[in-house]
């Protein structure tokens, strides 16, 4: 992690503008095309929500607008994101709240996964995430294919961590598209590296696909 010199950094501008709107959020919703994948994942044993959380995380920290935050004043840099995200545990109703790191191997993220749903014994474990902003929040939704998405909100203008959710996937021809939400904050992310994340996702994809 490192500390931006915010006189210097080409987005000054940007991030003083956009760090006085009372509400600088923003969603983008979107399909995005992951033919292939479901059985992919199948055949190798993996679980599909695992392979789509690494994924986002594996985009992300290829883009450094998803890995800034915001501490004080100060603009930091984080050297990666890790995810924090939602799941269901077999036999529950209840959706826990999973904190873990993520490195870049699928296979062994997948097993480190679900050995920490296995053993999280609470269903809002806070301890793992406690005190640090260098997380992306994610939650699915396997049960709709949504068109449209939004996220709970606490009234901080310098909450920078990106909520991610994505849906049902749905069959359209020969090509298999998952509805995918994003939420971000306009001080650091803007529509281009919006861009850049699905161009990226389409990248690490194509990489498990193979």
């Amino acid at each position: 992690m490192k500390k931006i010199d915010i006189n210097t950094w080409n987005r000054r501008e940007h991030f003083a503008f956009f760090r006085k709107v009372d509400l600088p959020f923003y969603n983008v919703n979107t399909p995005v095309d992951i033919t292939g994948l479901s059985e992919c994942v199948k055949a190798k044993s993996i679980s599909l929500n695992s392979t789509l959380i690494y994924l986002t995380i594996q985009s992300m920290n290829q883009i450094e607008n998803f890995r800034y935050r915001i501490r004080d004043d100060a603009v930091f840099l984080h050297d990666a994101v890790h995810p924090s995200f939602t799941h269901l545990k077999k036999g529950e109703d209840l959706f826990r709240i999973i904190t873990m790191d993520c490195g870049n191997d699928l296979l062994q993220f997948d097993r480190d996964l679900k050995q920490a749903v296995e053993e999280s014994t609470c269903y809002f474990n806070f301890s793992k995430a406690a005190g640090r902003d260098d997380l992306v929040f994610m939650s699915s939704l396997p049960w709709i294919s949504f068109t449209g998405l939004d996220h709970t909100l606490s009234l901080d203008r310098d909450d920078a961590i990106p909520r991610v959710s994505w849906g049902r996937y749905v069959k359209n021809g020969e090509q298999t598209m998952l509805p995918f939400n994003m939420r971000v904050n306009h001080v650091f992310v803007d529509g281009l590296h919006v861009g850049l994340f699905f161009e990226e996702f389409a990248r690490q994809l194509k990489r498990v696909l193979e």
